[in-house]
This record gives C-alpha cells, sequence and structure tokens, in this order.
C-alpha cells in the first residue's frame, strides 16, 4: 500500500532509518508525480553544475553588432562616425556592455540562459523611448511568464506575473529552446522531472544513512536473556552514545557477557555510489554536458578532455549560440538596418582557442602561405595593431600566381606593392 504524502513527511521528521530505507526501495518515498520546480531541480548537485556550465559559458562570449561591406564584415565600433546611426551604436552598447541599469551583459545573458537551461524559454522586456527605440532589455525568470496565444489575434501573448502585465510579442525579445513547434520552447526539467526527482532521492538517502547509521554497526548476542532494565539502558546508550557520525569509534560497553558482531554495511553494497553516478550521467546527457565539466572525472583523461571541451563547443554551444544571434537579429535590428547589412554574431574565437603550442603552430602556418597578416595575428590575440605594415601577406618564393611565366613577375609585383606602401608612408 501506497504511503501518503503526510506519511511520508512524518517518516522524514521522525528520522526512522529503518522505515526510511523500506520506503525508499519500495518507491513510497518518491515525491508526487508531476513538473518539478526550479527551485527543487537546482537542489539536486547535477542540474545546478549543467546550468552553471552553460549559462557562464553563453555570458562569457561577446555579441558583437557587424555590418557587412563587400565580402568583409566590420564591427560597427570601428566604422565611421558618418556610416554610423544612434541606433545602432545603442543596441550594440545594449548587447555587449549595458542591456539595461540594473545588470551588465554577463548578468543578463546569464539570466536568459539560466530561463532557457530550466523553463525552455527566455523572455525579455523591451525597454523603449518616446520614439519606439530600444534603450534597454530586462530579463523575466521563466517562472514569472506563461505564454499563450490571444483567441481573438492568434498571436503570442506573454503574462507576466499572474496577469499583473501583459505584453505582445512586438514588446518581448522572446528566445525559445528546442521546440515541438518552433515557437514555445520545451521545459528541460519537466520532461525530466523522473530523472531529477530520482537523483535528489539517492542524496537524500545518502545524508540518511550517514546521519543514522551506528558505528560500529552490528548486532549484539547475549548469552541470556536481558532483564528489561538491562535491556532498557543498551537501548539508551547505542542511542545517545554510538548513533551517528560524530560518535564514529566510541568503545562500546556490553554487560552480562554480551558479545558484539560486527556487521558491514557500506554505500558500495546499497549500490549507492553507482546508482548516484549514474544519475549525474543521466542529467548530463539532458544537458549535453561533458561530464568532465561537472568535475565527474572517473572516464576522463588529459588526452580526450581537450577533445570533450572541443565537442562541447561545437555540438552543445553553438546550436545555442545560432539561437540567440537569429532571434536577436530577427526581434532586436529593424528591418531596413538588417538590408543595410547590419547583423549581431557571437565572437566564439576563445572558446575554439588550444594551448600556446597549438595556436603558434597555426598563425606561423597561415603567415608562411598568406591567408594571416600580422595584424590578423595580433587581433586574434588581442594585441594592438602594427599599423599598415602589419597588413602585409606574405607567400613563399617557390610559389607564383597560375598562368604566370617566372618567378620574376612576382617579385616585382611584391616589390612595387613595398614601394607604393613607403611612398604613402613619406606623405601621410
Amino acid at each position: 500500500m501506497k504511503l501518503k504524502f503526510k506519511d511520508r513527511l512524518k517518516i522524514l521528521a521522525t528520522g526512522s532509518f529503518d522505515e526510511y530505507t523500506k520506503a525508499f526501495f519500495s518507491g513510497e518515498d518518491l515525491p508526487p508525480d508531476g513538473p518539478v520546480d526550479a527551485e527543487t531541480a537546482l537542489t539536486y548537485s547535477a542540474v545546478f553544475a549543467c546550468n552553471r556550465v552553460l549559462s557562464e559559458t553563453y555570458a562569457s562570449v561577446p555579441e558583437i553588432m557587424y555590418k557587412k561591406q563587400g565580402k568583409d564584415r566590420i564591427p560597427v565600433t570601428e566604422l565611421g562616425t558618418s556610416e554610423v546611426t544612434p541606433q545602432i551604436l545603442l543596441l550594440n552598447d545594449i548587447m555587449h556592455t549595458t542591456p539595461n541599469e540594473e545588470m551588465s551583459a554577463f548578468n543578463f545573458k546569464e539570466a536568459q540562459m539560466s530561463a532557457l537551461n530550466l523553463g525552455g524559454n527566455s523572455v525579455s522586456e523591451k525597454l523603449v523611448n518616446s520614439r519606439g527605440e530600444i534603450v534597454g532589455l530586462y530579463p523575466y525568470s521563466y517562472d514569472r511568464v506563461k505564454i499563450e496565444r490571444d483567441k481573438e489575434t492568434q498571436k503570442l501573448k506573454y503574462i507576466i506575473d499572474g496577469n499583473k502585465k501583459t505584453l505582445t510579442r512586438s514588446q518581448v525579445l522572446h528566445i525559445p529552446g528546442p521546440s515541438l513547434d518552433g515557437v514555445i520552447g520545451m521545459s528541460p526539467i519537466s520532461y525530466a522531472a523522473s530523472a531529477i526527482r530520482l537523483g535528489l532521492q539517492y542524496e537524500k538517502f545518502g545524508v540518511k544513512f550517514y546521519e543514522n547509521a551506528a558505528n560500529p554497526g552490528g548486532a549484539i548476542e547475549c548469552p541470556d536473556q536481558l532483564s528489561p532494565d538491562a535491556a532498557e539502558r543498551l537501548k539508551k546508550d547505542l542511542k545517545n552514545n554510538h548513533q551517528g557520525l560524530k560518535n564514529t569509534g566510541v568503545p562500546l560497553l556490553l554487560e552480562g557477557g554480551s558479545k558484539w558482531n560486527q556487521i558491514t554495511i557500506n554505500p558500495v553494497d546499497a549500490q549507492l555510489i553507482e546508482s548516484k553516478y549514474f544519475q549525474i550521467e543521466d542529467i548530463c546527457r539532458i544537458y549535453r554536458v561533458p561530464q568532465h565539466l561537472v568535475n565527474k572525472l572517473d572516464r576522463s583523461t588529459n588526452n580526450n578532455i581537450e577533445h570533450q571541451s572541443l565537442e562541447f563547443v561545437m555540438y552543445t554551444m553553438l546550436p545555442w549560440f545560432k539561437r540567440h544571434e537569429e532571434c536577436d537579429n530577427a526581434q532586436l535590428i529593424p528591418r531596413e538596418l538588417r538590408m543595410q547589412g547590419y547583423f549581431f554574431e557571437s565572437k566564439m574565437d576563445g572558446l575554439l582557442r588550444g594551448d600556446s603550442a597549438a595556436r603558434a603552430a597555426l598563425y606561423a602556418n597561415g603567415r608562411q602561405w598568406g591567408w594571416l597578416s600580422a595584424n590578423d595575428i595580433r587581433k586574434l590575440e588581442n594585441l594592438p595593431s602594427l599599423g599598415p605594415v602589419g597588413d602585409i601577406y606574405l607567400s613563399p618564393s617557390n610559389m607564383i600566381e597560375a598562368g604566370t611565366d617566372t618567378q620574376n613577375a612576382v617579385n616585382a609585383k611584391v616589390l612595387d606593392e613595398i614601394y607604393a606602401l613607403m611612398e604613402e608612408r613619406r606623405t601621410a
């Protein structure tokens, strides 16, 4: 017979380990079926760690506004003042520096990603001025927003804090997570409720095990029947002096020729550790986070961690970046500005960097074969430009352009470019 919820609470309150263990293995101690809220889910360390990895990784990558110019793309901060309107500069500042008076860009993006990890949707209100221009963004936690379709207009509406405020689609920046209809995202903690509840139960079981285990654990063998007074004294002595971790190793005093028979029961025998590990893997699978990023390192080595980290960027974070970029471009940049070539893009270079030796080899290859200049390399390493001399691209002397007859033609072309550069610097 299933225990009622109040009976389960009573078991936890009374601290009876035998009753708790029986309820745990019979499944009677599991919380009621249904959605798990964010507060409950985040008390499970695996969910907390996965959310932190995803949100902090996303928040650490800057989102920059560019403008397409021919085959190039130029950050708006590097364009001339006559080319950039105040509206463009403000949008770039909102996404890159200060989305509102209370948050940095990092905090704002972290809140966005946490809402997606827990509720499946990120909803931020657009703060506008009297001309209708966006001057800021303010995010709402997922549990404060209910997304519905208006019965009359059939358009999405966003109900904030239980009908205290209702916003239309044009008034919010809405980023849906993985979705069945492409419009409203699915909540990971709702679909993974059973796995989260089970993981929480394993953690509670471990706490109960260590709180109530009597060390040394075992059975008392009495040659004769104990008197009621002796039995009562023994029970009180066990409860007061030998139960719990604080009494570990306290000598046990027996009377009447009684003997202590040691019984070894540990969490491994109860498959607690293996089960907890499996639940961590299950949560990592749901969020597609490599296990070494939540400090589960039993199957990781120095050789495969670097590859797992790159796979995390390519297969986990890249879809999230693309989802954010496309929603930001569509919902924040007016169509006429998009047609002029303006767009947001996340600068993921830092996440894809290898170690210093690997970067040096890459740069040397690019410099030697002419597809990187000195300034290109310094820009990737966040170093200042060398000026015009750093923009020169080199090419190997044994490589000539297809269709030319001699290397002399190539050499003459290079000399002409150098003389032209020198003349430009002399007359500047």
